[in-house]
């Protein structure tokens, strides 16, 4: 009966752990990221505030290239001694009607709406920007959450197979085929890894809450399980990813936009020294009927030259600024991406590391082990320690393919732009 026992524990132990060893296919059924990132696109409300933002600055943009409102002024004159209360028209013996109209030095209606344009785009842009932001950020925690999930079931179980063990060792121990070091040694191997479950858990349901977050679904809501980490290797060439990124990323445009609405801004201060007109038309009633009309033209003199020195000094000033700005945005995104892609590459080249020796490593280490422990030429001890390098080394792997696809997340917001799948091929 003992042969039988102890062959039926080397056979589940063998099967078990070499089990646990596999890496994990590429995406099963679960919880899909494009998914998420539709929802977060039709429900966040931080996209939704710019979005809101954009209808405002449209509306001010159309608003800033309609004409001020014209006035009407009545004036009575000559009004009855008799009744000097009675202020309508059949009162007095001259009624003036006076309608005038602002019209501002041309050029300037035009720059105000120029500007207000300029404006609008610029929240366009920003729109953009925080969507890849939000992006990034459901990708980091989505990564964050399958890491966590797979974590969790192969800590799992390793657990399950050291119960086993610890019934094994427990039996084995009470007819005295093994120390009762063997038995301790397992018993805190397996608490140890109910510690692990506990942090484990605790850290899914953050990720799982975060998620949540992005796509504006109540914290009580329950959240399906991921797919497993992908595989997927990014192809991508750096410096045409910064050239690209130059030229297409939201926030180098907002900052452009910026730069051209301050543009705009120093000519409209320019047009201050030219004064605005206004232009009136009084009909004139006298006696009951009109019987002449006057017409009005008013213009502001721009004597203070001072003033308006300052005022296009500082609109200049500002304009530069914003145009340094924007040359300052370009120089951090191509750093940025340049940054972002030399960490994709090293977290690519720790994954590869990972795959083609580490973990086979690790692997053949454990297998060996496993034969020796059968053959009695290794004792128990030196066998769970051969089996807590394979679950580490898992691990590892594991927060490889996350650092990963971590990377290509923050390359793809410094890019402000998602990587196309066309440029990936599949880890052979």
């Amino acid at each position: 009966m003992r042969s039988v026992h102890t062959f039926r524990f080397h056979l589940f132990l063998f099967v078990s752990l070499l089990m646990l060893s596999f890496p994990p296919m590429s995406f099963a059924e679960g919880l899909q990221l494009s998914a998420l990132l539709k929802e977060a696109r039709e429900k966040n409300p931080e996209l939704k505030a710019i979005e809101e933002k954009i209808t405002a600055r449209e509306a001010a943009a159309r608003a800033e290239g309609a004409l001020d409102d014209p006035t009407l002024k009545v004036e009575l004159e000559d009004l009855s001694r008799e009744h000097p209360l009675n202020i309508s028209p059949g009162n007095a013996m001259l009624t003036r009607y006076t309608i005038s109209q602002m019209l501002p030095f041309p050029g300037k209606l035009s720059l105000r709406r120029k500007i207000a344009y300029k404006e609008a785009l610029a929240a366009h842009a920003e729109l953009k920007a925080k969507e890849l932001e939000i992006i990034s950020g459901i990708k980091e925690a989505y990564f964050d959450y399958a890491f966590l999930m797979e974590s969790l079931k192969r800590t799992a179980e390793i657990k399950d197979v050291l119960s086993y063990m610890s019934k094994v060792a427990e039996t084995r121990y009470s007819t005295g085929q093994v120390s009762q070091q063997d038995v301790i040694k397992v018993n805190v191997e397996k608490t140890m890894l109910s510690n692990e479950l506990i942090t484990l858990e605790a850290e899914k349901a953050i990720a799982a809450s975060r998620l949540k977050s992005f796509i504006a679904r109540p914290q009580s809501e329950a959240i399906d399980e991921p797919q497993v980490l992908s595989r997927e290797r990014i192809a991508f060439d750096t410096e045409m990813l910064i050239k690209r990124t130059v030229e297409n990323n939201p926030e180098i445009r907002m900052a452009e936009l910026e730069a051209e609405a301050g543009s705009l801004g120093a000519d409209l201060a320019k047009r201050n020294y030219y004064p605005d007109l206004m232009l009136g038309v009084a009909p004139i009633q006298r006696d009951g009927r009109f019987d002449a009309f006057d017409v009005m033209l008013q213009v502001n003199l721009p004597i203070w030259r001072g003033k308006y020195n300052d005022r296009e000094e500082e609109a200049a000033a500002n304009a530069r600024s914003m145009r340094s700005r924007a040359a300052a945005m370009k120089n951090v995104k191509g750093f940025e991406v340049k940054e972002a892609a030399l960490m994709v590459e090293s977290a690519d080249r720790m994954r590869a590391l990972y795959e083609t020796a580490l973990l086979p490593q690790v692997e053949l280490s454990f297998e060996s082990a496993l034969r020796n422990y059968q053959a009695g030429k290794i004792d128990f001890l030196m066998l769970l320690d051969t089996e807590r390098e394979l679950k580490r080394t898992r691990i590892d792997y594991l927060k490889s393919l996350l650092e990963y696809r971590k990377k290509v997340a923050l390359l793809e917001r410094a890019a402000g732009s998602e990587i196309s799948s066309a440029n990936t091929e599949e880890l052979k």
